[in-house]
């Protein structure tokens, strides 16, 4: 009778430790491609809105929305008819288009709301002013045209939103169409950058995701294309309808 020989101790160790290694230099390439796919799919999202947003403005007189003015429907919510996933015919809750894939939402969302994890450009800065402000063409509707910013090309209109649940500091998940609270959804001080002017990480009112790609977020800009950019690079010129 032959008997096979079997694994010794030491040769079982050194293909346990061989299958370690290995999985050490697959995993992380492994998840950094799984994120970039995510990336790709946010930016293909924003495309979208960006297409919307162009059409929105085709039949509004170049007109955008803006901010969170009081009591008038958000820019999300003016998109919804332009957009193939949210009609007006169709239910307008949970649309995916909204939400970054990246972002860490929360088990459990309360039935019939809305998850939005983009805040919009609500900036008003001038050439020497600090901040005037939300941009806005009455009190009742938040918007702002187009054709106002010189550069819509490097112009930010929706950026990546920083983690969080009703923090205070924003309001991912949307409990009503006219939530007054949607304004933690704008960006309209120097304090919601990711960094400040001194290339300091700010942190106490930050709405801008500071890494939810590779170190950065995805933008939509004014002029509707989608890119990305490193948040160091996000400053307060990027949302000026005129440039210094």
């Amino acid at each position: 009778m032959v008997f096979k020989r079997g694994f010794t101790l030491i040769e079982l160790l050194v293909v346990i430790a061989i299958i370690a290694i290995l999985a050490g230099l697959i995993l992380p390439v492994l998840a950094k491609t799984k994120q970039k796919g995510k990336s790709t799919i946010c930016l293909n999202d924003l495309k979208q809105v960006g297409l919307a947003m162009q059409m929105f403005a085709d039949d509004n007189d170049d007109m955008i929305p803006r901010g969170t003015a009081r009591n008038s429907p958000r820019w999300w919510f003016e998109f919804m008819p332009y957009l193939s996933e949210g009609g007006p015919e169709k239910d307008d809750r949970n649309i995916e288009i909204f939400m970054c894939p990246s972002y860490p939402i929360p088990k459990n969302i309360p039935n019939k709301r809305q998850v939005v994890t983009y805040v919009v450009n609500a900036f008003g800065f001038g050439p020497t002013s600090t901040c005037s402000g939300e941009i806005r063409a009455s009190e009742d509707i938040g918007l702002s045209k187009i054709s106002a910013f010189k550069s819509s090309s490097d112009s930010a209109y929706l950026l990546d939103s920083e983690d969080g649940v009703d923090t205070g500091l924003n309001r991912p998940i949307i409990i009503s169409f006219q939530d007054m609270r949607t304004d933690l959804n704008s960006v309209w001080f120097p304090s919601h950058l990711p960094y400040g002017p001194k290339g300091k990480r700010l942190s106490n009112h930050r709405r801008i995701a500071a890494n939810r790609h590779n170190d950065g977020s995805n933008l939509l800009f004014i002029d509707g294309h989608a890119g990305f950019r490193k948040a160091k690079l996000i400053d307060i010129d990027l949302f000026r309808e005129k440039k210094l």
